[in-house]
């Protein structure tokens, strides 16, 4: 049986490396794409992409913006109903004491215009809201927001937990004590609650979807993902190709940077898609609270 031998890519030639580097993603795609889940999940970002590239365009060539905003715009849709004092009809009758509320001086037998946000139009395919927005407008204008909060919490995720993880595990004494002890009072408070304290805070309003993806990459990342991580790095520190490195003179930071965060990365990954579904929730409930402002900023 033949035995595939893979040079690693830096002890290659530079055009030699390239293409040794080419093959082995090359390699990671075709694994990639059999798995069904993934390729699901990757279609998804594309949609969620291409959704908040596709609606500044349309507010600036098709839709006009002060009905399509998704903040300030405001549509009518309503249908006419006549105020009657004994309703026996609701297609086209409504009673008079319910028509005092659009109307404080209708009398029984005129109109009055009923709004009907909820129906769905050529103009407006999924309606309006209560206040006469456009529903696909805001669910596209919340797209471009949803995807910079999630894509800055999960690279800080990955950059704060790998950093803390990398460095304590490799110079152990006083640091590690610190990361250990601050990653577990971290913990005690988990940074979903946290972002929820902070969002509905008087500087809530001010925080944007980038800085507020930032904070919660942090909380994270020195959090439950640096404890997970510093463990796995301490277990590979005891692997003989580590041994190996030191004993070839290797510095600190190559074998952290060339060793020890290759086999950190796929743990991290995890954490980091982790890191985006908590930050969008802890901005959902946020605004559910009627707090923050970073879903359009």
């Amino acid at each position: 049986m033949a035995i595939d031998i893979v040079t690693p890519p830096d002890a290659l030639e530079p055009q030699s490396r390239v293409a040794a580097r080419r093959r082995q993603w090359q390699r990671i795609w075709r694994r990639y794409r059999g798995n069904l889940p993934g390729m699901l999940g990757l279609s998804l970002l594309g949609v969620f992409v291409a959704m908040a590239l596709i609606h500044p365009i349309l507010l600036a060539t098709v839709w006009p913006p002060a009905v399509y905003d998704p903040e300030t715009g405001y549509d009518f849709i309503g249908v006419e109903k006549v105020a009657v004092l004994e309703v026996t009809d609701p297609e086209t009758e409504i009673l008079w004491q319910v028509a005092q509320l659009r109307d404080v001086f209708i009398e029984p037998g005129e109109t009055v215009l009923i709004p009907t946000p909820g129906v769905a139009t050529l103009e407006h395919p999924l309606g309006l809201d209560p206040l006469g927005r456009d529903v696909l407008s805001m669910l596209l204008g919340g797209a471009a927001p949803a995807i910079k909060m999630g894509f800055a919490a999960a690279l800080t995720t990955a950059i704060v937990g790998l950093t803390l993880a990398a460095v304590a595990s490799y110079r152990g004494g006083l640091l590690d004590w610190a990361t250990t002890h601050l990653s577990d009072a971290l913990l005690l408070l988990p940074a979903p609650i946290l972002m929820v304290i902070l969002g509905t805070s008087p500087i809530g309003d001010s925080i944007g979807p980038v800085t507020f993806g930032i904070i919660y990459g942090v909380l994270v990342g020195a959090g439950a993902t640096a404890i997970i991580l510093r463990s796995h790095a301490k277990s590979i520190l005891q692997r003989p190709f580590i041994d190996a490195a030191r004993t070839s003179g290797a510095s600190g930071g190559r074998i952290m940077a060339k060793e020890l965060l290759p086999h950190l990365l796929p743990l991290a990954s995890i954490y980091m898609f982790i890191g985006v579904t908590g930050v969008i929730v802890a901005d959902a409930f946020i605004s559910f609270l009627a707090y923050g402002n970073t879903r359009f900023s």
